[in-house]
């Protein structure tokens, strides 16, 4: 059985190599990238905090995430970049998240609520599209908006906002319309009617002047239509055949428009060395050679 979610897809779009690296053989990072790992600590503390809200019992969000981020940052393994420190990120993330909060009541959204009255939060989803293939995703956000549509919002720590007109085409978000299309009943949901971001800029907290980390109010897009999700579908069978069949090719796309320096395992991938790297203990490294 194969199990896809949107963003293994769009990995094995990017280059199939490096999927059959980190997705079939496990081999990944000893260390994570600190972009990585505050994202997800920021991700964790906007949801206890929404939680909290909708009770009528917030935390203090800057307590959360202090708490998590030094958790996180005590576990070890943390890799930054060279603008980067623990403590410049401590900045952004406490500026972050108290922007969250004072902004979240001006966004005029209502949280969307399972049948037993608990926030949709990190909604994990799948539906199988073919006798072998289980498509799987987690939607970070499903809200109301002013006009009484429901939205499903990807929650993003970019370091730069992102263009509207890329959410029109953005595969991770058709994904999630295709898994919640397929539980509509289940959730007692309307369909969702549109697609979009809520994006935490993680600039630097200025020591003089600058912009600074920035909370943006949500930017959506209409549903996918019938055509969409149809070719959609049929790509993540395409690309579910092609691992079944063993096809891994190298893909480097153009000089100018290259994912080698973004990834984790190219040194294993240019050259065969695995400094950096944890390999499973029964991994056949020849296969990958």
């Amino acid at each position: 059985m194969i199990r896809l979610s949107p963003t293994a897809v769009l990995k094995y779009e990017t280059c199939p190599y490096q999927y059959l690296l980190e997705e079939v053989l496990r081999i990944r990072p000893a260390h994570r990238a600190a972009n990585l790992v505050f994202g997800t600590v920021l991700h964790r503390t906007v949801e206890d905090w929404l939680r909290g809200e909708l009770t009528g019992a917030a935390p203090d969000p800057v307590a959360v995430f202090d708490r998590d981020w030094a958790a996180a940052r005590n576990a070890g393994g943390v890799e930054y970049a060279a603008t980067q420190s623990p403590e410049s990120l401590t900045a952004t993330g406490r500026a972050l998240i108290t922007g969250f909060a004072t902004a979240w009541p001006t966004f005029q959204r209502l949280l969307a609520v399972g049948t037993d009255g608990t926030p949709l939060l990190e909604l994990k989803l799948e539906v199988q599209l073919g006798p072998r293939l289980v498509y799987v995703g987690r939607s970070d956000l499903l809200t109301f908006n002013r006009d009484g549509e429901l939205e499903c919002l990807d929650l993003k720590t970019p370091s730069t906002p992102t263009d509207l007109g890329w959410l029109a085409n953005a595969d991770q978000l058709t994904g999630y319309q295709l898994l919640l299309d397929a539980h509509v009943e289940r959730l007692e949901l309307p369909p969702v009617e549109r697609l979009g971001l809520l994006e935490l800029v993680k600039r630097k907290v200025p020591t003089r002047t600058g912009k600074g980390p920035e909370v943006l109010a949500p930017i959506a897009v209409p549903r996918r239509s019938a055509t969409e999700m149809t070719d959609y579908a049929q790509k993540v069978r395409w690309v579910a055949e092609d691992i079944e069949r063993g096809r891994f090719p190298k893909r480097g796309l153009m000089a100018h428009n290259t994912p080698c320096e973004l990834c984790a395992v190219r040194g294993l991938c240019r050259s065969g060395d695995l400094e950096g790297l944890i390999v499973p203990p029964k991994t056949a490294l020849a296969s990958v050679a």
